[in-house]
């Protein structure tokens, strides 16, 4: 600037009526100081500085976010991105499958948590150039929702036809699945919304019968009687994948007395002795179906004479102790003998006295019960197999609602299980009861009734698992399963899943194509009447097995043609196949333009019994391989006190209220979308994922500081534009070289956390980011220059272009988990043109990769002993202000040489190392100084010190002198900085001396 122009502006702008000047005991005293504005901040300068300015929103009051993203997502970039990138030209597809949500209910926080994983997942993919395929689907089929079709508003059971409860059931599905297809796009998912996938859809039902049939064809269905898991409140079979077990349910324990002939004991037990097996079931309700006892070779067994009478007790060794506090008589051992023994005796059935067998049996285990297990073969897995072996009676004598129809005494016909049938049981056992209790202990629910279940044999369809176990096994080994420590659950459930069972007894779903022979009961299905059925139903829709008559569904013609008899000689079947056949044929219909091959399949924890094992058995029996080539699992949701939410305990989160708030926004405020997406990727790893109040709070605190963070920057960069004002990295302070280290360093972490899907990490680094190393810390220090430099300064351009870097880098890093907040800084950063279509949406410029020489270890070696030293310095000024001070460093020449390389002035007061310390002046001596001032403190260390990253770090001694800043303050930097305190200092005059000359 023209000295002349300087000297003219400071002696007549700057001269002011009044001045006043900061506090401080180390300034001298100013005669020109008016006692009435001692103490103000002067704003005469504030026009000069380079204050932020920008029109992005700070505001987070109630409803302000749910507003801004409701707007953002009404964009065309936001509602098309889907589309677009499908369009798009890219080498790679990524195929996320999306499994079917139930549509029987509202949404929930863990949808919430499935669909934004999902979409974090999907939208960093987009951002790699990935071709997203993504079709977002419903399973609408199931018990469930058919019986909130049957039953009315006080839960009574309406009586209707087939039809008319599949019509009503239909319309409610229907109605759900656009409920939670409109808060799924609330929540910011990205998906093909316009071609969503429901199992009610007639072109999906015909592709499952397709698939049905191939299984069938290779003879991997079968049809069998045996013992399956039944729920008398659906009256339906169960597949394992529809039990939920509870902790907490209590059965009727009886110990029953069976009374036995065992010769081959007479000589030891004495004439006159009667023996009675002493026997323990938490189901005497399946007494009166009992064929044999059990017991196992492994075994001891002891006999026990009761009291000086003739009867005697049997059961094993390890439970003597137990029976002697049971029965209140004293109890005397006889003699004990191995299990084996017992072969060849007999008891009379303790209802009917019929004479029954003992049998040696696998299952009968030491220490669980009395060592004797009553077998009823319809009702036990085990039992079945022991009936199997020993051509045992196996018919089931209880109807679907569990009512005793035959098989036992006329006082029993009637009793229903879970109703009546245990206490008319235990009654009727009179003195061979010997003791009834309650019993706690883990049982089989229906997941839908949350009703105890029931084993009972019936005719029932089913997979065979024992052919397509080996190969699916061998599938897995190919698939990725994150958390790595989950697959092993997998090939658990694989493993112990005892069978298949694909056929139910509903009305609400796909029917199983077969007819039945009137006389033979053979079943008749083939390639032919598939396809018949599968054209009827493409044409009328699954309804039509209903609402046609067997000649339409099965004509004449084609019978002839398969030389099977007539229509009229053929039943429809009455079942219907199970939603899991339903949902795990889905990567036949959705996949099917890739083979069937999804990249990923991503779900709850729940489903390695469900989803994921149906998808890979259905897939194995036709492709010969699994659907998918991973697997992502996360856990489930709970209150903030890992409790789970329920209506009863008012622990339920409503999604819908965290982003809209409740009718009090002091006590339900609205948060937005983004506060929850925040909420799943910094909790998903966890099994329990937790929510309430206090979290969300704590959550909608760390989006606001990302928030209010960026916006500081995007108001430095407000007059900053990027084609013209980028500054080359050679140019840069060594600060902003530091701080583009980081950020390299970060954005490389926060990659390899997208790629592992570890998106807890991302938000871990994103704090650590944003709070530590940018907010209290980089702008902090840099705000100097960045407020007082002259708007092109080189430092300043240096510090803009580094906050620009930080503006577009981590918008595409945290871009996937904040669409929102990242689509709307989009708008605001520098460079940013409406009408470029490309430009349009942050997700359109591609992942924000940085540039390799930001990767410069030496920018942050050359810092690492400034950091230390500073550390010191603060460590000696506690609280005080380090603006009110200057500092004189002195060290070895290593140390010297390289706090010169960072500040070529002997004292400077707007270098790095001034940025570093906040002092007002920084001075690196070459001699000790020669005199010092007694208010000054000493400040001794040492620090490693690394010139070049091929060398080895030494340990470097420092003196550093810190004493009261001796210039005044500048009135318009606010630093010690000025020569006299009736003018700024010689850098702010040099800016306000431009901006006055313009």
């Amino acid at each position: 600037m023209n000295r002349i122009v300087k000297q003219v502006f400071a002696s007549y702008y700057l001269k002011p009526k009044t001045f006043y000047r900061y506090k401080s005991d180390h300034l001298n005293s100013d005669s020109g100081t008016s006692s009435k504005t001692k103490g103000k901040k002067s704003k005469r300068y504030s026009h000069t500085l380079n204050l932020p300015v920008t029109s992005f929103p700070l505001s987070m009051k109630s409803g302000a976010a749910p507003q801004r993203e409701l707007e953002i997502q009404q964009s065309d970039s936001f509602k098309t991105l889907y589309q677009w990138q499908r369009k798009q030209k890219w080498d790679t597809e990524f195929i996320l499958h999306d499994g079917p949500p139930y549509a029987n209910g509202k949404p929930h926080v863990g949808h919430v948590v499935n669909k934004v994983l999902k979409d974090i997942t999907n939208r960093y993919k987009v951002l790699k150039k990935y071709k997203v395929h993504y079709r977002p689907g419903w399973d609408c089929h199931g018990m469930p929702i058919e019986i909130k079709a049957i039953t009315d508003k006080t839960g009574k059971p309406i009586q209707l036809s087939p039809l008319e409860i599949r019509a009503k059931s239909k319309k409610f599905a229907e109605r759900v699945v656009l409920e939670q297809k409109k808060a799924f796009q609330q929540w910011g998912v990205m998906g093909d919304w316009e071609n969503i996938y429901k199992t009610l859809a007639p072109e999906y039902e015909a592709k499952q019968l397709e698939v049905f049939y191939e299984i069938y064809k290779k003879g991997n269905i079968y049809r069998d009687y045996m013992p399956v898991y039944w729920s008398p409140s659906s009256q339906s079979a169960l597949a394992e994948a529809e039990l939920e077990y509870n902790p907490v349910h209590v059965s009727k324990s009886v110990y029953v007395k069976f009374l036995s002939i065992m010769p081959q004991f007479s000589g030891e037990l004495g004439e006159g002795s009667q023996v009675s097996a002493v026997v323990w079931t938490t189901t005497p309700w399946t007494l009166p179906f009992n064929q044999a006892v059990c017991y196992s070779p492994k075994i001891k067994y002891a006999f026990l004479r009761v009291g000086d009478g003739p009867e005697v007790y049997l059961c094993e060794e390890s439970f003597v102790e137990s029976l002697m506090k049971i029965v209140p008589v004293n109890l005397e051992l006889i003699f004990s003998v191995e299990g084996s023994l017992l072969q060849g005796s007999t008891y009379l059935h303790p209802l009917s006295n019929k004479q029954l067998p003992f049998l040696q049996s696998g299952h009968v285990v030491e220490g669980k019960g009395t060592g004797l297990v009553h077998i009823a073969p319809a009702h036990g897995h085990d039992d079945f197999y022991v009936a199997l072996t020993h051509n045992l009676p196996k018919e089931c004598h209880i109807d679907e609602k569990g009512t005793y129809v035959s098989g036992c005494d006329a006082s029993l016909i009637g009793k229903t299980v879970g109703v009546n049938a245990n206490e008319a049981v235990i009654s009727a056992l009179g003195p061979r009861l010997m003791k009834c209790e309650d019993y706690t202990h883990n049982y089989p629910y229906d997941w839908r009734t949350k009703k105890p279940v029931i084993i009972r044999a019936s005719k029932q369809w089913f997979v065979d698992l024992r052919a397509l176990r080996p190969l699916a096994l061998e599938s897995l080994s190919s698939v990725s399963i994150i958390p790595q420590q989950s697959e092993r659950g997998m090939i658990t459930e694989l493993n112990t899943r005892p069978y298949w069972c694909i056929s139910r007894q509903r009305t609400w779903g796909v029917p199983m194509p077969i007819f039945y022979h009137k006389q033979t009961d053979e079943p008749l299905i083939t390639g032919e009447t598939v396809d018949h059925l599968k054209k009827m139903m493409l044409k009328h829709g699954s309804d039509c097995w209903w609402s046609m008559s067997v000649e339409e569904l099965l004509p004449n013609s084609l019978l002839a043609k398969l030389n099977k008899g007539v229509s009229s000689d053929y039943v429809k079947g009455q079942d219907i196949l199970d939603i899991w056949f339903d949902s795990g044929v889905s990567w036949a219909s959705i996949l099917q333009d890739y083979g069937g091959l999804a990249d990923v399949y991503m779900e709850g924890i729940d489903q390695y019994k469900g989803w994921f094992q149906t998808s890979l058995l259905t897939s194995v029996a036709v492709k010969g391989r699994a659907p998918y080539k991973q697997i992502i699992t996360h856990g489930f949701t709970t209150d903030e006190e890992g409790k789970k939410m329920s209506k009863s305990l008012g622990n339920v989160v409503d999604p819908e209220k965290v982003i809209f708030g409740g009718k009090d926004k002091k006590t339900e405020p609205a948060y937005g979308v983004d506060v929850l997406r925040w909420w799943v990727a910094h909790s998903h790893h966890h099994q329990h994922i937790m929510i309430g109040p206090s979290i969300l709070e704590k959550f909608h605190e760390d989006v606001f500081k990302v928030r209010k963070c960026i916006r500081h920057i995007l108001g430095n960069l407000h007059n900053f534009n990027p084609e013209t004002d980028l500054v080359a990295y050679s140019s840069l302070t060594a600060f902003d070289k530091y701080l583009l280290y980081v950020l390299h360093t970060s954005l490389i972490e926060i990659e390899n956390a997208y790629e592992s899907i570890s998106y807890h990490k991302i938000t871990q680094i994103l704090e650590k980011f944003f709070y530590s190393d940018l907010s209290s810390f980089y702008i902090s220090n840099t705000h100097d220059r960045c407020y007082c430099n002259a708007p092109k300064d080189l430092g300043r351009r240096s510090s803009q272009t580094v906050q620009y870097y930080v503006a577009r880098a981590m918008t595409s890093a945290f871009a996937p988990i904040l669409p929102h907040l990242a689509e709307e800084i989009h708008q605001h950063i520098p460079g940013y043109q409406a009408s470029s279509s490309e430009a349009d949406s942050v997700f359109k410029l591609a992942w924000f990769h940085p540039k390799p020489e930001w990767n410069n270890k030496c920018a942050v070696t050359k810092l690492m002993p400034v950091f230390d030293m500073r550390r010191a310095v603060m460590d000696k000024l506690c609280l005080e202000s380090p603006v009110e001070f200057d500092i004189h460093i002195y060290s070895s020449p290593k140390l010297h040489d390289l706090l010169r390389e960072i500040q070529p002035d002997v004292t400077s007061c707007t270098s790095c190392l001034c940025e570093v310390f906040q002092t007002s002046q920084v001075s690196v001596l070459d001699v000790p100084p020669a005199i010092i001032p007694e208010d000054s403190l000493m400040v001794e260390g040492s620090t490693l010190v690394q010139l070049k990253e091929s060398e080895q770090a030494v340990d470097v001694d420092f003196k550093i002198l810190v004493v009261p800043a001796t210039l005044h303050m500048c009135e318009r930097c606010r630093r010690y900085t000025a020569k006299s305190s009736n003018t700024p200092c010689e850098r702010c005059l040099d800016v306000i001396a431009q901006h006055w000359d313009t």
